[in-house]
């Protein structure tokens, strides 16, 4: 009898784990943290929740991309309206991945081909297998010369840091 009780013990200290450790309070975030010096010269870091940024303007992107199959819709906040939001007015843009991976842009490649921090495709969120939780894209449909390696490195995802320079 005392087997059959340790194994019930077992079993439900097994399931409390599970319940416990499946809570939204262990959920892991990514956030995305922008920094640079604003128009006042003064250094800010911002880190921002999906949540907030789901509160500025958003806008819908739809493309094909090398790395999906047909065309698909984004959703997310321009860059150019985040860097604005910030009063950032940066020369050169680096965005850094959360695997180490960065790509610079500059400020005229930003404003000229308007891409988007995606947090949604195809109206699910992002998520860290799928690209996300944040990804810089481009309008390769609009803008077909963005569809070379050079501009396609740009196209940054698991993004995890911008730097206004």
């Amino acid at each position: 009898m005392s087997i059959r009780l340790s194994f019930f013990t077992l079993q439900l200290l097994i399931l409390s784990l599970v319940i416990a450790l499946s809570s939204p309070a262990f959920a892991y975030e990514t956030k995305l943290t922008i920094a640079g010096h604003n128009t006042s010269g003064e250094y800010i870091t911002v880190t921002l929740t999906r949540e907030q940024i789901e509160h500025l303007p958003q806008s819908t992107l739809i493309t094909h991309l090398p790395w999906i199959q047909g065309k698909a819709e984004f959703k997310g906040v321009k860059l150019t309206t985040l860097l604005q939001n910030y009063q950032l007015e940066p020369t050169q843009i680096k965005m850094s991945a959360l695997n180490d991976y960065s790509a610079e842009v500059s400020r005229e490649h930003i404003e000229k081909y308007q891409p988007i921090v995606a947090i949604k495709k195809d109206d699910q969120y992002l998520r860290i297998r799928d690209y996300g939780p944040y990804w810089l894209v481009f309008s390769i449909d609009q803008y077909p010369e963005l569809g070379q390696t050079k501009n396609l490195a740009k196209m940054v995802w698991q993004l995890e840091h911008i730097t206004a320079n």
